[in-house]
């Protein structure tokens, strides 16, 4: 049984009848009313196998709730059941946390049916009497070899020899365990071919379209099923599977690109798995895989993950609408230079001081008196003064350093900051040895991204400076030139090696990792751990580690925070406030100075292909650029765009009134920028004939052929207040020209939306958002009549 996967088998939901899945919920619930409701159900799931195993359906508990004896042996056995077949947990205390809170449920309802059952104690460390009697009683019961491998659950192997879970349960209820095992075998083959990512969702992609295959198959046999898939069906099988998922794709407002990538590779999963294999054969024609392309979606970039509200704040906040486009952009470079010009000089005051401190060491270590490992007391070397305590401590650095490094890392068996004369003084002490910790290793890894934003964190993860043999294969020199080496999975297998070419500044940086990390790594090299290999190490007094993905390495936020309050070297120029050094460093990440540095890049060179190769993308591939720079830029601009139309109408509509200045929002001088700047041009005079004529299509020709509409959900809100407001006032002759022009305009293009041939689902789309969420009639008909 895998415990884990319990959820995710249909005939589990079978087992237990609803009245006594309530009830044991409810005991559940009582007993521990802190827990997550998942562990509720994990634990009723793992009841209902039990149940399930012992070949019952809907069990309600009657039979053994009549009986003390009964109930008491099969609560015995399911404590059994739970130790014997939870082949996931390897652990007794693992164990132990799922048949001591069932044993108290078991108690709870032994008492409302007036039963008693003496409470037990589980062991974590070891299996007791009353655990040993359980299990036995369990064994003495005859197994159903076929429901407890459906309990596992199936699972495939991928090339690295990791486990993923596949869901077969639809083809086990519908088929039976032999055609379920025949679809397996045939995944297992496949999977053995995969990387571990690539796999989980090809599992998903596969066993989807194979779903919804049986859903099409109305006889619900092996022989109907294996016929839809025949060479002269399969197509147009897959091609109806196609209609039904996307139909559903659409109910549920998902997004249809993302569907027909992934429907499509769920047929090039089949091709691999069934039909290379001689499995099933091909389709006489082959399959239908449309081709959709995106055409809402605005060009981005990929820089590691989706730009934040705060960067958005940081970079297009309070811009005026009256200046022009490139003065808005060059606001918009001048911030992002202003923020990457602080983390940057930060940054280097900060690896100059690890540079400062490596140096300084390596003077104590030769100069410094080690303190012996026993015998604190005694005449230290050089000293006439006679017996004396060996100094340790903040005051004595230079012994404290050269004692650590002389007995290295775990080198002391007690308490090592007592010992080193920093009890209770952990960072103090971290720092004055000046060990690789996230911290420094932040630093040093975000002054390399910003160097070169094609390193990810990713491929800092993968990177091995050395090989099996010892031999220095991740940095390397090629004639003048000195290189970084690692791997990005994303490029594909072929192109997954990326090589960074370092400058003189980078070049330095990774110079002082591989020192600075060498104290971890003759550790794990001497405990035989293979993460030596690796140029990423931190350390303590007591253990050296690779960094983990989810490490503060990689999420630093307090780090970084701590290091721009701390900097006395910030550009002061700048003159930011300690509340805009805390933003800062609360989007300060690898991944956001990659996109950073992309949106410099493509600013200073307005170049897709810039950002690409800056990137470290193998082409410019605008799907992979998709959630990513400069998309916000371009929504910033529509927003923008949007904006300045508005205020140039209300300026129309209001150029007269006195109140001018306050609706706009603007200084006389700003206006006037930004009439010259934005300012409508002169309009047709078109009346209310010519607009009726042409929606009716009565003329041939017409001045329409070269009038736009821009049509947007606001756009569209303010003519129906103007279309509203007009239509039922009784003396619309109150409101100017500019207004009845508009009045106009809005009647023109409702008569066109509203036509009955009218095809263009984006505008109708509007249309219905804009009728469903009216503006504020009053409030329109205000400025209006100004």
């Amino acid at each position: 049984m895998n415990t884990t996967i319990l959820r995710q088998l249909s005939l589990l939901s079978q087992a237990l009848s609803k009245p006594l899945h309530t009830q044991l919920l409810n005991y559940l619930e009582r007993k521990r009313p802190k827990r997550n409701s998942s562990e509720y159900l994990r634990n009723l799931n793992i009841y209902a196998a039990f149940i399930l195993s012992q070949g019952k359906l809907k069990f309600s508990g009657i039979e053994i709730l009549n009986d003390e004896n009964t109930f008491k042996a099969h609560t015995e056995q399911l404590i059994g059941f739970i130790y014997c077949e939870s082949n996931n947990l390897s652990s007794l205390s693992s164990k132990r946390e799922i048949a001591s809170p069932l044993h108290r449920v078991m108690c709870e309802l032994a008492k409302a049916n007036h039963i008693h059952i003496a409470p037990q104690s589980f062991s974590h460390t070891k299996i007791n009497d009353y655990t040993q009697h359980c299990i036995e009683s369990y064994q003495s019961l005859e197994r159903n070899e076929e429901i407890l491998t459906y309990l596992n659950g199936w699972s495939v192997t991928s090339q690295e020899r990791k486990a993923v879970f596949v869901d077969l349960d639809f083809l086990y209820v519908k088929y039976g365990q032999a055609f379920t095992d025949k679809i397996h075998d045939a995944l297992k083959r496949y999977a053995l071919t995969q990387k571990t990512a690539t796999l989980k969702n090809a599992t998903v992609q596969i066993t989807t379209l194979l779903k919804t295959t049986s859903m099409l198959d109305m006889k619900a046999t092996v022989e109907s099923f294996e016929f839809l898939l025949s060479e002269k069906y399969v197509q147009s099988t897959f091609y109806k599977a196609y209609q039904l998922q996307f139909s559903e794709c659409l109910v549920k407002g998902n997004d249809p690109v993302h569907f027909n990538t992934s429907f499509n590779k769920s047929l090039d999963v089949y091709t691999s798995a069934f039909i290379n294999t001689k499995l099933y054969p091909a389709p006489l024609k082959a399959f239908i895989a449309p081709t959709m392309l995106s055409v809402k979606n605005l060009p981005s970039f990929s820089t590691g993950g989706k730009t934040s509200e705060l960067e958005k704040m940081r970079w297009f906040a309070d811009i005026p609408l009256h200046i022009k486009d490139e003065q808005a952009i060059a606001v918009i470079e001048t911030r992002i230079e202003r923020d990457m010009n602080i983390l940057k000089t930060a940054f280097i005051e900060h690896f100059n001081q690890l540079k400062q401190r490596q140096e300084r060491n390596k003077t104590f270590i030769e100069s410094g008196i080690v303190k012996p490992l026993e015998g604190n007391a005694g005449a230290r070397k050089g000293s006439n003064k006679g017996s004396e305590a060996y100094a340790i401590g903040e005051h004595h650095l230079d012994d404290t350093i050269a004692t650590f490094y002389h007995y290295g890392i775990n080198g002391y068996e007690g308490d090592y900051q007592q010992f080193l004369g920093f009890l209770g003084k952990t960072e103090p002490l971290l720092e004055e040895l000046n060990l690789p910790t996230n911290a420094t290793l932040f630093t040093l890894t975000a002054l390399l991204v910003m160097e070169h934003p094609k390193i990810t964190p990713s491929w800092l993860q993968k990177l091995q400076l050395f090989n099996e043999n010892g031999k220095l294969t991740g940095y390397r020199q090629v004639g003048e030139q000195f290189i970084l080496t690692s791997e990005k999975e994303r490029r594909g297998r072929t192109l997954a090696q990326q090589d960074v070419i370092l400058n003189e500044f980078s070049k330095s940086i990774v110079d002082f990792i591989v020192e600075h990390t060498e104290i971890a790594r003759e550790h794990l090299k001497a405990i035989g751990n293979p993460d030596w290999k690796s140029l990423l190490l931190t350390c303590t007094l007591n253990k050296a580690v690779k960094p983990i993905h989810g490490s503060k390495l990689y999420s630093p936020s307090p780090l970084v925070r701590k290091r721009l309050n701390g900097s006395t070297a910030l550009p002061l120029e700048y003159d930011v406030s300690a509340q805009e050094l805390d933003i800062i460093a609360s989007i300060t990440t690898h991944r956001a100075i990659r996109r950073h540095r992309a949106l410099q890049i493509y600013l200073e060179t307005r170049s897709q292909s810039a950002v690409a190769d800056a990137l470290g993308h193998k082409e410019v591939n605008q799907r992979l650029l998709d959630t990513y720079l400069p998309k916000p830029l371009m929504e910033f601009f529509t927003e923008r765009v949007i904006r300045q139309f508005q205020k140039a109408i209300i300026f129309e509509a209001m150029k007269e009134s006195p109140y001018l200045l306050d609706a706009v929002n603007m200084s006389y001088k700003e206006l006037e920028e930004f009439l010259e700047n934005h300012g409508l041009n002169d309009i047709p005079d078109l009346n209310a004939a010519t607009f009726d004529k042409a929606a009716s299509q009565q003329a041939e020709q017409s001045i329409f052929d070269s009038v736009v509409f821009t049509v947007t959900v606001p756009l569209l809100q303010l003519l129906m207040s103007i279309k509203t407001i007009i239509d039922n006032d009784n003396d619309a002759s109150r409101f100017n020209a500019l207004v009845q022009h508009w009045y106009q305009s809005a009647t023109y293009i409702f008569k066109c939306i509203e036509k009955a041939d009218f095809d263009n689902d984006d505008i109708l789309d509007m249309y219905e958002e804009a009728k469903n969420s009216p503006l504020d009639h009053t409030i329109i008909e205000g400025v209006l009549s100004c």
